[in-house]
Formats: C-alpha cells, structure tokens, sequence
C-alpha cells in the first residue's frame, strides 16, 4: 500500500472544506432567528438595546422587552440622576447609566417635559440630537448595579438570634424594627439577656442637662451642626433650607 503525502498547505485546505460542508449540513433546512426577522434580535453575548435611533433623520425605534427608567442614585448623597434598564420578561436589572434628565449627568440638559424618544436621541449621536455630554454617570453610580444585583444583597432588616459574636440574625418586619429602634425595652429577652437597651425616644433630649449639678454643661443630646446653622443663620440668611438639606440623614446624638 502506497504510503500517502500531504502537505501542510493540502491539510489546512481539506480541513477547511470538510468543516464548510459540516456548517452546510447542520444548517440545512434549519430556522434561524436573524436580524432581517426581527428588529432587535437576542444578542450573542451582552445586553439587548433599548432603541434605535437612525442617525441621519433621528428616528427612534424602541425595543418593548427592555424596560428604562429615569431616576435618582443612592450611591451617594450628591443625588445625579441615573438611568436604569430592566428586562421586560425577567424584571432583572440590565444596566445603570447616566440621566439625559438631570443637570449633573448631560448637558445640555433635557426639560422634563420632553418624551422619551428624544431622551433616546439625546443619548445618541444622531444629527443635531445628541447631547455634549450622553447622560453619563461615576464609577460610584455604576457600582449600584452590583449593590442591587448582588445575590446576598440583605434586603430585610436582620435581628441578633444568638450570642453576640456567633452570627446567627433572624429577619424582621421594617414595622417592628421602627418600634424597637425607638421605643427600645428588653429586645433581647427572647434569647435569656435581660439587658434594658434604651430606644431613640429616650436617648434623643435635648433639655435635660447631661449632669444636674454641671449646668453649664450640653444636654443629654448635643444639639447638631445643622441646628446651630440655623439657629445662627437661617432666620436672617434666609438659608433655612440650604442649612436643613441632608438634615434627615443624621441620627441626632
């Protein structure tokens, strides 16, 4: 038998047909989801778009599976605007990215009253449509979406159910949770401790001098920094609510 020679060049060239005429049969008689059939098809990889917007006329093409909202982020206390995109069917959050709403995300700065479609252009680079800046956001604002993606993200408040230092937490309602912080009492006598703790309503006095016999010294509870702001500006300021933003982030004491 006539031992056979091939080539490098002849290997690559048969491989190269044998897997054109595989690719060709599989896909013989087979229906394929491309992109004449449908406007926005199911991407390979990443995330579906929201629209599109034909960059010559600026027409806007919206995909009804995703879902965007305009809103505010919490990921500090500066409030930007944010733009969150959800898929229709699963609810999930898809992205987070810049409000073409908020002054502190584009300029210039779309009016409330303008529809969506021209916040789509506004976020694209059709002709005369797109912004200077296409409603971006910080690192610190994308990073929400891990926060809110995040599968041991902890959603409910959690109590202490054992000893302190083993980690054992039970969750509670958002209701008993207010009673307790404020009211206080024996929280922990489920679990043997009889510990008096005392709530918000008894700590929080800003009348009754830390020490009787000291009176020059503060109140049990010193007054805050915003209170002597506006006790000392505000009236004549007029700065009462420059003074007061924030304010109901301070636990007072």
């Amino acid at each position: 038998m006539r031992e056979a020679k091939m080539s490098r060049r002849q290997f690559v060239a048969t491989m190269g047909a044998v897997g054109a005429l595989s690719v060709a049969a599989e896909l013989d008689g087979a229906t394929l989801g491309i992109a004449d059939e449908t406007a926005f098809p199911k991407p390979a990889v990443g995330n579906p778009i929201e629209a599109k917007v034909d960059v010559k006329t600026g027409e806007v093409q919206v995909n009804e599976d995703v879902i965007v909202r305009n809103s505010t982020c919490v990921g500090c206390y500066q409030s930007c605007g944010n733009r969150i995109k959800l898929d229709r069917e699963t609810g999930r959050m898809l992205s987070v990215g810049g409000n073409p709403y908020h002054p502190t995300c584009a300029f210039p700065t779309l009016p409330f009253e303008a529809p969506l479609t021209e916040s789509y252009q506004a976020m694209s680079y059709a002709d005369g449509k797109g912004n200077l800046l296409r409603g971006t956001i910080c690192g610190r604002g994308n990073g929400t979406f891990d926060a809110a993606d995040q599968p041991t993200r902890i959603t409910v408040p959690l109590k202490r159910a054992g000893k302190r230092g083993e980690g054992k937490w039970e969750p509670i309602s958002w209701e008993q949770l207010v009673t307790e912080v404020t009211e206080g009492g024996q929280l922990f006598a489920h679990l043997g401790e009889d510990q008096y703790i005392e709530g918000f309503k008894a700590v929080h006095d800003t009348e009754t001098p830390i020490d009787e016999a000291q009176s020059e010294l503060l109140a049990r509870t010193a007054p805050t920094i915003y209170d002597v702001l506006i006790a000392t500006f505000g009236g004549a300021a007029g700065i009462t609510a420059l003074c007061t933003r924030g304010k109901g982030n301070v636990i007072p004491g």
